[in-house]
């Protein structure tokens, strides 16, 4: 018997030519855990016997070893990582050997806003502290990507028909993508060489979007020539224009070497150009009957001081 319960067994006992049923042998009833604790000399409640039955708290125990890179050395041989020594640098690659993908984070692939017609940047997302950079520029004259997964990368020249291409670096510096961003093939950017030369009714030119002018381009058909958006001119683009009046070309920066052959424009008056030019290539240049104007036309280069003087 255990606790309050009885325990019963059938005896079965045969007889030689009886058929006599089973006996019951009942034992007498016994005692709980709980009474014999009393009769020990204890004394509570139920509840007083179970709290009885905890345990005082074990000795403390060995002391661990410290966490020191020897200590992690001998640790991670244990786990079967490879180290090859105990120095710090060595046990920091073991434990990164050792996590392997669990903590390599997959890079977020460049994504970019196509820019508008004449726009002079665009807006990249990938990875932040990742890098994008113009084709060759390499990623030191990058745009880094910010917190936010975004970067504002400046183009080279208005954006317009020309395909741009941009280098994705990650945070080693090594390239792990290349872009190409297609241009507007509809949109007339280059103005060729010869390409109106030869054009004899006299023509007012106009190309908002023309960037690149080759040499001899115009002849002497020309009237006024606009290119507000042109930054690479070859220096003979305009030298067969005899009969011009006006030349603007407010974004063109003019260097030494590149000046044009304006002694051969009777009828120039009036030349915009940017005013960023080289005073000394804008000093050579010899109108004869008008003046050489900065990009907005408030101001006047002055050849004597080599210096722009404001419009009165």
């Amino acid at each position: 018997m255990k606790g309050d319960y009885i325990m019963t067994q059938d005896l079965n006992v045969n007889i030689t030519g009886l058929n006599l049923p089973p006996i019951k042998l009942e034992g007498a009833p016994g005692k709980s855990a709980y009474e014999i604790w009393l009769e020990a000399g204890n004394s509570g409640t139920r509840e007083d016997f179970l709290t009885s039955l905890k345990g005082t708290n074990g000795s403390p125990g060995l002391p661990g070893k410290d966490a020191t890179a020897d200590g992690a050395y001998e640790m991670l041989l244990g786990l079967n990582v490879y180290c090859e020594n105990a120095t710090p640098n060595e046990v920091l690659k073991g434990l990164i050997r050792g996590l392997g993908d669990a903590i390599k984070k997959p890079f977020k692939q460049l994504e970019f806003d196509r820019p508008a017609k004449g726009q002079t940047y665009i807006n990249v997302y990938g990875t932040p502290h990742f890098k994008a950079a113009l084709l060759g520029k390499g990623a030191a004259a990058g745009a880094s990507i910010g917190d936010d997964g975004s970067a504002r990368l400046d183009l080279d020249y208005p954006f317009m028909a020309e395909d741009i291409q941009i280098e994705y670096f990650n945070m080693l510096g090594s390239i792990v993508g290349t872009y190409r961003v297609s241009g507007y093939n509809d949109v007339k950017t280059t103005i060729e060489s010869y390409e109106f030369a030869n054009t004899y009714d006299q023509q007012n030119y106009e190309f908002p979007d023309v960037t690149t002018v080759g040499a001899y381009a115009f002849g002497n058909s020309a009237k006024t020539i606009k290119l507000p958006k042109a930054v690479r001119i070859d220096k003979t683009a305009f030298d067969n224009c005899a009969d011009v009046t006006e030349i603007h070309i407010p974004s063109f920066v003019m260097q030494q070497g590149n000046e044009f052959k304006t002694i051969n424009m009777t009828e120039l008056v009036k030349l915009v150009i940017n005013e960023a030019s080289d005073v000394e290539a804008l000093a050579k240049m010899v109108l004869s009957r008008g003046k050489i104007y900065n990009q907005d036309e408030t101001k006047y280069f002055d050849k004597a001081s080599k210096s722009w003087v404001p419009v009165r």
